[in-house]
């Protein structure tokens, strides 16, 4: 598609490096910032920015008001959103609760496929499921794939090309050619 001139949609895949876990962090953690610098008023929520982070411990070290601080990471959380950020050097949300602080999520700085408009998204997975209860389509310009809940799949385009690189299989009662 993109020799023709097309645009795709796809997910903009990341690769992230190897990170140390906090304990092999190099810098020591130092006290929160002074309340002027990093208290947020009860229960705001505050950016800062991650320095490392233990997926398994759910802890992160962020830097805030100029200092590092520890904090847990919002059970909601998954791990691989603080992956794209600390690749991405994106910031984090976080608030204080109690003593310590929670990280709530990424501050995203760029489209979020499904949510915002891209000009290209790459998915990049082991595994990627698409279910839809009564349809599913893909379409491009005037090329489309419609996969519907009765068992029909209607492909429709000026031309299709079909390729194996060994047997290509037509299996059906019926095939019917124009």
């Amino acid at each position: 598609m993109a020799g023709r001139g097309k645009r795709t949609a796809a997910v903009r895949a990341i690769d992230v490096p190897s990170r140390p876990s906090l304990a092999a962090a190099d810098a020591p953690v130092a006290e929160p910032p002074p309340a002027s610098q990093a208290q947020p008023a009860a229960g705001g929520l505050m950016a800062a920015r991650l320095v490392a982070f233990d997926a398994q411990g759910r802890a992160a070290r962020l830097s805030l008001g100029g200092a590092e601080i520890e904090a847990a990471l919002d059970e909601a959380l998954s791990p691989s959103v603080l992956a794209t950020a600390l690749a991405r050097g994106e910031r984090l949300v976080v608030q204080r609760e109690g003593e310590g602080w929670v990280v709530l999520g990424a501050l995203r700085t760029a489209p979020t496929p499904g949510v915002d408009e891209g000009d290209e998204f790459l998915i990049k997975a082991r595994r990627v499921l698409v279910a839809a209860e009564h349809e599913f389509a893909i379409a491009s310009g005037a090329a489309s794939l419609v996969v519907r809940a009765q068992g029909f799949v209607e492909t429709v385009a000026h031309d299709i090309t079909a390729r194996a690189s060994g047997i290509h299989k037509i299996v059906g009662r019926i095939i019917r050619l124009n």
